[in-house]
């Protein structure tokens, strides 16, 4: 079985992540017309708020996006370029247990307004098992 290089892993990181964002910017539109009548019979103050967030064009989704999509690869370039470092590997590793919460709202979205929430199904066929994939490779190598 061929083995990644572990800086090859940390990189392909960014490409999990980002097909996630995919996923929600292709969708956000379509999904904030479709589920805005069933959301809205809800009555709940918490779903009225998962909408509101997601209540917005695929063009300013994209551009929020940006940002995280620069901040991750910050943070990862920092990782590959100080490997070794505790320091990088308490940013890194406290990034994933970021992306883990999140995928863990993505989830939560769902069962409070009962119905698929956007990347929901990147977030836990994806971006959830490449995270516990990468975190084993990174203890494995001594590097947490």
């Amino acid at each position: 079985m061929i083995e990644l290089e572990l800086y090859n892993v940390l990189w392909l990181f960014v490409v999990v992540f980002m097909l996630h964002d995919f996923e929600e910017i292709i969708t956000v539109e379509k999904w904030a017309k479709t589920k805005e009548a069933k959301i809205k019979l809800q009555n709940k103050w918490i779903s009225h708020k998962i909408w509101e967030f997601w209540n917005i064009s695929s063009y300013a989704f994209a551009k929020r996006d940006v940002f995280i999509f620069l901040f991750m690869s910050l943070i990862t370039f920092m990782k590959v370029l100080y490997l070794e470092s505790y320091w990088s590997s308490i940013l890194f590793v406290g990034f994933l247990i970021f992306v883990l919460v999140h995928n863990l709202i993505h989830l939560l979205q769902t069962l409070f307004i009962k119905a698929y929430t956007l990347g929901l199904y990147t977030a836990v066929l994806l971006v959830t098992p490449y995270t516990a994939y990468l975190l084993y490779r990174l203890k494995n190598a001594a590097l947490i």
